[in-house]
C-alpha cells in the first residue's frame, strides 16, 4: 500500500495533484493547514483521504487529531501546533507513545522531517508549495508492507 502525507498547501494544490498523480497513491494523510486541500486532492486523485484541520483551518467540523489504520498499523495524524512542533517534538512524541501508534503525521513547519526513535516513526511531509527555509517543496510517501512502514520525504523542484 501508498500512503501519500501532505501538509500546508495553503490553498495550492495544483503542484501536488501532479506530482501524486505519477505515484498513484492507495490513501491521502492529510495534515492540515487549508483541510478543503485535502478534499480538493483525494477527490482530483479519486482516492480515500484522512483529514485533519490545521492551525489555519477555522472549523469546528473537522477533527484536529485522528488515528488512523492502514494494514494494521496506527498512524496519527495531527497539524502539530497544538504540541509545539516548532520548538520541538517531545510532547507529539510523548503523545504519540502514550497512544501506542506505529507513526505520526504531521505539519506546521512546513519543514520536512523523517526519523524513527524507539520504534516510532516521526513523518513531516513539509510542504509542497511553501517550503519554510530555502529548498525545494516536499510530501511524503509512506509503503507499508508485510515488513512494515517505509517512510520517505520526495523533494518538489519548484
Amino acid at each position: 500500500m501508498i500512503i501519500a502525507a501532505v501538509a500546508d498547501t495553503h490553498g495550492k494544490t495544483d503542484t501536488i495533484i501532479k506530482r501524486l498523480s505519477l505515484i498513484n497513491p492507495d490513501h491521502i494523510l492529510f495534515a492540515g493547514d487549508y483541510y478543503k486541500d485535502g478534499q480538493i486532492i483525494a477527490r482530483r486523485l479519486k482516492v480515500p483521504a484522512s483529514i485533519v484541520a490545521g492551525n489555519c483551518d477555522v472549523t469546528n467540523r473537522v477533527e484536529k487529531e485522528e488515528i488512523v489504520s492502514l494494514m494494521n498499523y496506527n498512524i496519527l495524524l495531527v497539524h502539530g501546533h497544538q504540541y509545539g512542533v516548532k520548538r520541538d517534538l517531545n510532547r507529539l512524541y510523548y503523545h504519540a507513545q502514550e497512544l501506542g501508534v506505529d507513526a505520526v503525521v504531521f505539519g506546521h513547519t512546513h519543514s520536512p522531517f523523517c526519523e524513527k526513535t524507539s520504534g516510532l516513526w516521526m513523518v513531516n511531509p513539509g510542504s509542497p508549495i511553501n517550503p519554510r527555509f530555502p529548498g525545494p517543496g516536499s510530501f511524503a510517501v509512506i509503503e507499508i508492507d508485510d515488513h512494515g512502514l517505509n517512510p520517505a520525504i520526495i523533494e518538489i523542484a519548484l
